[in-house]
């Protein structure tokens, strides 16, 4: 089964509950699979819509049709350091510092940081702190591009907001 009819069957059970699928991952174990769902909210999502998808999940058949009974169905948020899943994701953290590992090298080298400043349909731009350049990759070929969060200011904005 590919990554899309994992998405035709678990999305309209996350907008049910008024939460957005951000992202699936499918992960082979020497015993048994795992199913990581990743889900967001317009609002917050929080401990209490995971356990709710998860429960949700648990019944949806299709899963276990596919998957078999004996796999773990595992339901979060994405997190401050979130993983991106497509490129429309992107858009709204321009201007914030993420970290990315392309699938082939790429100037001698596959890992990469910087400030996202600019995203459209296929292609997006960093500016690479330490060399002070612009950079441009298709998002299909990252391997993984997650969000590099200022520790700094979260603690800031957490102690002022107290």
């Amino acid at each position: 089964m590919n990554k899309e009819e994992f998405i035709n069957i678990i999305e309209p059970v996350t907008n049910r509950n008024d939460c957005i699928l951000w992202g699936i991952e499918f992960l082979r174990g020497k015993r048994r699979n795992t199913l990581r769902v990743y889900i967001d909210s317009n609002d917050i999502a929080d401990i209490n819509d995971c356990e709710n998808i998860s429960k949700d999940l648990s019944y949806e058949p299709m899963l276990d049709t596919i998957l078999g009974e004996d796999y773990i169905l595992e339901v979060s948020t994405p997190g401050i350091d979130r993983k991106f899943f497509n490129i429309k994701q992107l858009k709204e953290y321009i201007g914030q510092e993420v970290d990315l590992k392309s699938k082939e090298l790429i100037d001698g080298k596959r890992k990469f940081s910087g400030i996202l400043t600019d995203c459209n349909d296929t292609v997006f731009s960093i500016k690479d702190k330490k060399k002070q350049s612009l950079l441009k990759f298709n998002f299909k070929d990252i391997d993984i591009c997650k969000l590099k969060p200022n520790y700094n200011e979260l603690i800031k904005e957490y102690s002022h907001a107290k």
